[in-house]
């Protein structure tokens, strides 16, 4: 088939508009604010899922360290393998979406000059108020970038 040339340069210029719309949204500057680092955190937890590892290994700084609830250390490299690895998961996705049905939080958020410390803070009824995990932030070029983040065992 036969495709003319205005066709073509017209679809031509679509797909580098929606290029340029997805590179701009990418490098766009996020604010120093609560809920730009929030938003930060949910598109970390959507690129695992989407298994999006190259904007996980531009997120985490180097040296980002995470320290689970039984003080095993997970290193950014990793993170970003696992998220290489499996791709998108569906599989991934329920069982985020499980545990978080079954552990309800509300994040609180601290911004010290380029510093944001996240604090993912229990909303159960039965265990309102207690920590269970801590993402540091620090703002660098335009973005918010993890560099630490730590998980408590508190019971739910």
């Amino acid at each position: 088939m036969v495709i003319p040339a205005i066709l073509r340069v017209s679809f031509g210029g679509v797909v580098l508009a929606f290029a340029s719309c997805a590179i701009a949204a990418d490098s766009a500057i996020q604010a120093k604010s609560a809920a730009a680092v929030i938003a930060a955190d949910d598109a970390w937890g959507a690129a695992e899922t989407d298994g999006d590892y190259a904007f996980v290994d531009r997120l985490l700084l180097p040296g980002y360290e995470s320290i689970g609830a039984s003080g095993t250390v997970t290193t950014k490299e990793t993170i970003v393998a696992g998220a290489r690895a499996r791709g998108r998961s569906p599989e991934r996705a329920a069982q985020v979406a499980a545990w978080k049905a079954a552990h309800p939080t509300r994040p609180e958020v601290a911004i010290f000059g380029d510093t944001a410390v996240l604090t993912w803070v229990s909303a159960a009824p039965d265990s309102a108020g207690r920590v269970l995990s801590s993402d540091i932030f620090t703002y660098r070029e335009g973005h918010w970038r993890a560099v630490y983040s730590q998980h408590s065992s508190a019971s739910q």
